[in-house]
């Protein structure tokens, strides 16, 4: 008789515990549904690097690209921005505590940042960095103004007027060493 009581009440506990649990389980939560956590992975203008940007994250968080795990300064609203230079790459937000909303959410890649594309591509001078053509036009620019400037006084040395003027830094760098050139030639005489 001891051993049939005891099993009505193993069994009752059993049965009790499994439908409070799914009671539990079912019921919503306490408050407001937490907003669905989203993350978009960018290509920046240039295909240099990509932005990576999420809301309705909880902190703490970290950013996993496949081979690294780094943290992620989450904001109070929820919101975070990286840059990163592993552009193919599969990005994924990870939760640090099992108790977060959203233990992994991957990121979406989406279509690239707007960029301007030139109508008429041979007169508009190259914005890729190190491209042949803007190192040529910044080096004839700059022969032009090296020159300038020391028909005017060989006391002061060109100085690049960068302002309203959009070009890379292989441009600016090849107008530089031709203007001192042009300088340097004129104003030594040779």
């Amino acid at each position: 008789m001891y051993r049939r009581t005891r099993r009505a009440v193993v069994t009752s506990l059993l049965v009790s515990s499994v439908v409070c649990g799914g009671a539990v389980a079912l019921a919503p939560a306490a408050g407001a549904a937490a907003p669905a956590a989203s993350c978009t992975v960018t290509p920046g203008p240039n295909d240099t690097y990509v932005t990576i940007t999420g809301e309705g994250f909880t902190a703490p968080r970290k950013l996993n690209d496949g081979e690294s795990t780094v943290d992620l300064a989450i904001g109070p609203d929820g919101t975070f921005r990286v840059q990163r230079f592993q552009k193919n790459v599969d990005y994924t937000v990870l939760a640090v505590n099992e108790d977060q909303n959203f233990i992994f959410v991957n990121c979406k890649r989406v279509g690239s940042a707007a960029t301007p594309k030139p109508q008429n591509p041979q007169n508009t001078p190259s914005l890729q960095p190190g491209s042949r053509r803007d190192i040529a036009q910044g080096s004839a620019a700059g022969i032009k103004a090296g020159a300038a400037a020391a028909k005017k006084s060989c006391a002061t040395k060109p100085v690049a007027d960068k302002s309203g003027q959009q070009h890379s830094d292989a441009y600016w760098n090849a107008w530089t060493q031709a203007a001192n050139r042009a300088f340097n030639r004129v104003c030594k005489g040779g």
